[in-house]
């Protein structure tokens, strides 16, 4: 016992652990340090209040009002169709026998008796006349309708009828004056002028021919023409005529 007391057995070293120690202490001091760290950490945001959580705001929407539905129109029964009805036979009746009474006929009154006809004598025959027939004569033919009146011309008529009468005694009358025949002047002038029974007045030029000489001679064809008859139905009648009075050098 004291042997193996005495020969204790002792620590066995490497040779290179006193290389290896100061590797071990760096490392386990890191080790710290970074525990130290983490402990930190957490207890700063341990210390921290979280921040509070969003609140959410819920709006429920607006329930919709109850809704009736309207129970279902019960359909009508459908009809069925009724059988035609069969139609009866038509039974005619029988035409019924037409009974004729017979009138008995009335008894004939007997037949009168025969009454004795006069006998009828003959005329005796007539005499025949022998004095001569008077010629009888014979009718007068009708006389053939007259033919129907000719019309009475109108006034308007007339008066037309006379004026071209006028006209014509006035370019009768018309004396070209020597001064414009050898001024070899030609031209028209409208003269007016009332008239009544052959008697003119109110005589003027109305439309000039642009010569004096050519429509002085025209009053003065106006005052000497020698104008007809004034028919029936113009007499006593004061009109108004105008008309053109010519002059041509080759007239005369």
């Amino acid at each position: 016992m004291s042997a193996v007391l005495q020969h204790a057995p002792q620590h066995w070293r490497e040779p290179h652990d006193g290389q290896r120690w100061p590797l071990a202490a760096g490392a386990a001091l890191l080790l710290e340090v970074v525990i130290v760290g983490a402990l930190l950490w957490l207890a700063d945001h341990a210390s921290a209040p979280p921040p509070p959580a969003p609140m959410q705001i819920v709006l429920d929407a607006p329930k919709p009002a109850p809704q009736t539905v309207a129970p279902p129109t019960p359909r009508p029964p459908v009809p069925k169709p009724l059988p035609k009805p069969t139609p009866k036979p038509v039974v005619k009746p029988r035409p019924r026998p037409v009974l004729h009474k017979v009138a008995p006929k009335p008894a004939q009154p007997p037949p009168p008796p025969p009454v004795a006809t006069p006998k009828l004598e003959a005329p005796p025959a007539p005499v025949p006349d022998t004095k001569p027939a008077m010629p009888v004569a014979a009718p007068t033919p009708p006389a053939p309708p007259q033919p129907p009146a000719p019309p009475a011309p109108d006034a308007a008529s007339i008066k037309a009828g006379f004026e071209a009468a006028l006209r014509s005694a006035i370019q009768a009358a018309v004396r070209y004056p020597q001064a414009a025949r050898l001024m070899r002047l030609s031209g028209k002038t409208l003269v007016g002028f009332d008239f009544r029974d052959g008697v003119v007045s109110h005589l003027r030029v109305v439309t000039s021919s642009g010569a004096g000489p050519l429509d002085h001679a025209a009053l003065d064809a106006v005052r000497n023409a020698p104008y007809p008859a004034t028919p029936r139905v113009l007499q006593g009648k004061a009109m108004a005529f105008t008309i053109w009075v010519r002059f041509h050098l080759n007239d005369q």
